[in-house]
């Protein structure tokens, strides 16, 4: 097959216009649409339905656009990988990460990847996970840090990291348990495990909270509302360590029952890469150790 009928067959696809691929590759439609006749007679099968006034595939047309699809994408991240080592002439890592994991993990971890290998430079990308997946995929970032979540793509490496415990977390303290019900729980409905939390706590204590507050988004912001005393909240040991070990915050109990880790994400054309290697041998390795608390 020669990628050069692939590629225009796939801006075609893409844009789903010929004029639009011509202007994109720099040739004119006419020649746009007499290559894209001969690969069809080269493959001997009909791409695109010419029945339909608009640009519309055929189904082997679509099973075909999904593999180029594939293809040009590596393409792209080859060149941009290829591109920054002859710019900087040394290892480089792009790395992103969402608010989670980012505000409490990722300071301790740069700094110890840094010290051990002083000769790979970094960039750090804070995002949404979509996002996040989405630049991984373009070639954008050469590894992801996000909390878990079912992901199912041939493309990608997934590597979980060691899980921890969930812990109900306030910025008082309580001479009987029970008295957690008399304030307001902070809820993340989105967060499944989240939700199994708060009736673990409710079943194994007895107790009903009967006041709930659902923030979506930002870590600080809901570590803010407890730090205010405006609720407690059950969050993933390892987003709230550093605030524990602080005095900041105090472990209510802790939840061996329900545990929440984080993943590395890579794409797998990258994963013999040696810089991206030892980024994750260091995060394998980094430990958050749970300190004692009431469970």
């Amino acid at each position: 097959m020669d990628l050069h009928y692939l590629e225009i067959f796939y801006e075609v696809a893409k844009a789903k216009s010929f004029t639009k691929a011509a202007e994109k590759l720099f040739i004119n439609q006419s020649a746009v649409s007499i290559q894209v006749k001969k690969f069809e007679d080269i493959l001997k099968v009909k791409l695109f339905d010419r029945s339909s006034k608009k640009i519309k595939l055929t189904y082997t047309g679509e099973t075909l656009y999904k593999m180029a699809e594939d293809i040009f994408e590596k393409v792209k991240r080859a060149e941009k990988e290829i591109s920054r080592v002859i710019e900087f002439d040394r290892a480089r890592i792009a790395i992103g990460a969402s608010a989670i994991i980012a505000e409490p993990l990722l300071p301790s971890l740069m700094k110890e990847f840094s010290s051990i290998h002083e000769e790979i430079e970094y960039n750090i990308t804070m995002s949404n996970k979509e996002h996040l997946l989405k630049l991984l995929k373009e070639g954008e970032l050469d590894v992801i840090i996000i909390d878990s979540q079912h992901i199912t793509d041939s493309n990608l490496e997934i590597i979980p990291i060691e899980k921890g415990p969930y812990v109900l977390i306030s910025s008082k303290h309580y001479d009987n348990i029970k008295d957690i019900e008399k304030d307001a729980i902070i809820t993340r409905d989105v967060i499944q495990n989240n939700n199994k939390a708060i009736e673990y706590i409710e079943d194994k204590y007895g107790v009903n909270f009967t006041k709930k507050i659902n923030v979506l988004g930002n870590l600080e912001v809901i570590k803010g509302l407890v730090r205010e005393g405006i609720g407690n909240v059950i969050l993933p040991y390892y987003s709230v360590y550093k605030d524990i070990r602080k005095g900041t915050f105090k472990v209510i109990a802790k939840i061996d029952e329900i545990k929440d880790g984080y993943e590395l994400i890579i794409t797998k054309d990258k994963k013999d890469l040696s810089q991206i290697t030892k980024f994750i041998d260091l995060v394998k390795s980094h430990k958050i150790v749970m300190e004692g608390s009431r469970n």
